[in-house]
């Protein structure tokens, strides 16, 4: 039986430093500790950041996953390890030019996709407000991969936070009514009887899938209301903060309420090398005075709406990153720079928020050791994530699925983690 119905993933690009956050080693060293001291959350034994002030009171309604890991040391592979749940290859494990192709396994979302129906209009999978890159090229992880183009996410690529902010891609051009798209429409049902003549590769079948679900999204008006920011009243978009980060969660929750199934919110930036969580150089600056407090006001006001709503009765919401930050202070573990003020890439243990349905509140799942470079229990695999998340939704995560040329791929490598549920 599904637990949940629905999915909201806030991806945080460039790795969150998890030993200034939510998995704090007070007792060690000061290399290892750095400059940040925790506060008391609203859970006792459950301390977080002193730049955390808002997300204390709402430690209640998270489970932290303190065991997370993989071995990708660059931000690509890593990426499609954290979306996608699986590894790429030692020799591309620490390359930062690893880029998406079709033979990918897809997106969490795109899984979704497949397996579960969005309501009447709506797309089963939206991703925003940009592509995720590290590089020249979208990171890999981002889309359907192997399953075919339908199941790639709508992509909407507007700051939510614009005064502009509009999603063309639903509107129709000036001189389009709606009488001739569906005339339109009905040329194209034509033509696709006469194709249904000769045997159909799935390939086909996934672009005519695409172009249904592009006809359903321009005609209706369901999709275009829950994209329409100026429906949102000002106070409560005050409330996430007045930027990139807290707008985006503002829409995030508006597509959730919705009813789409899967929606993946990229913050905060588009390029990793822009101003994202990837702290090489000033680490503890920018957690203070860039990175953690538009983050800190965006998910608590975004999680207090969700638990006042009920949304969080049936929505499971993810907080995840590529990867942590290395537990001492200048240490190099990547092939990107990094000096005495930083902390490098480290995917050998890291943390991951879940808030939702059958997730027990206000807890901690596995353990880091007494430093946080390794796991001390519990020890969760990007594989038994994605395995947990599909599992989640009632979708079977040990069988097989198909690709366009119909090669049988086996779902999850993982399982789902008992006990996290």
């Amino acid at each position: 039986m599904p637990r949940i119905k629905q999915c909201l993933m806030l991806f945080q690009a460039g790795g969150i430093s998890q030993i200034d956050t939510v998995d704090m080693k007070p007792e060690a060293d000061s290399t290892i500790r750095g400059e940040f001291s925790p506060i008391s959350s609203r859970v006792a034994g459950m301390p977080v950041s002193e730049h955390l002030p808002h997300l204390s009171q709402h430690m209640d309604k998270f489970c932290v996953l303190r065991s997370v890991h993989h071995r990708m040391l660059c931000h690509n592979p890593a990426i499609y390890a954290a979306l996608a749940g699986r590894e790429v290859g030692e020799s591309l494990a620490i390359s930062s030019r690893t880029f998406a192709n079709p033979e990918d396994f897809p997106h969490f979302g795109s899984v979704v996709s497949k397996f579960i129906k969005p309501p009447e209009g709506m797309p089963p999978f939206v991703s925003f407000p940009f592509r995720l890159r590290n590089g020249p090229a979208p990171s890999p992880g981002q889309n359907a991969g192997f399953l075919g183009r339908s199941h790639d996410p709508f992509i909407m690529l507007q700051d939510p936070n614009s005064d502009e902010f509009r999603v063309e891609e639903l509107e129709l051009s000036h001189d389009m009514t709606l009488n001739r798209l569906d005339r339109r429409n009905q040329l194209l049902t034509q033509f696709e009887e006469q194709i249904a003549v000769v045997e159909q590769t799935k390939i086909v079948d996934s672009y005519t899938d695409y172009y249904k679900t592009a006809f359903s999204l321009i005609s209706g008006q369901r999709v275009r209301l829950a994209f329409d920011m100026s429906k949102e009243p000002q106070d409560q978009r005050d409330k996430y903060g007045r930027n990139t980060v807290g707008q985006s969660f503002v829409l995030g929750r508006r597509l959730i309420e919705a009813g789409i199934p899967f929606v993946s919110v990229y913050t905060p930036c588009e390029n990793i090398d822009g101003p994202s969580w990837d702290t090489h150089l000033n680490n503890f600056p920018r957690l203070k005075d860039e990175l953690l407090p538009p983050f800190d006001l965006a998910l608590s006001a975004l999680i207090d709406d969700m638990h006042q709503s009920g949304l969080l009765e049936e929505t499971l919401v993810i907080v995840a990153t590529e990867f942590g930050r290395t537990p001492q202070v200048g240490a190099r573990r990547s092939n990107n720079g990094n000096n005495t003020t930083g902390r490098d890439h480290w995917p050998g243990c890291y943390s991951v928020l879940l808030a939702g349905p059958g997730v027990t509140p206000g807890s901690y799942f596995g353990e880091s050791d007494k430093v946080g470079w390794h796991p001390k229990t519990d020890p969760v695999h990007v594989g038994d994530l994605a395995a947990t998340i599909y599992d989640a939704f009632g979708i079977d995560p040990k069988q097989f699925v198909l690709d366009t040329v119909n090669r049988p791929h086996l779902l999850a490598e993982g399982n789902p983690v008992a006990g996290l549920f």
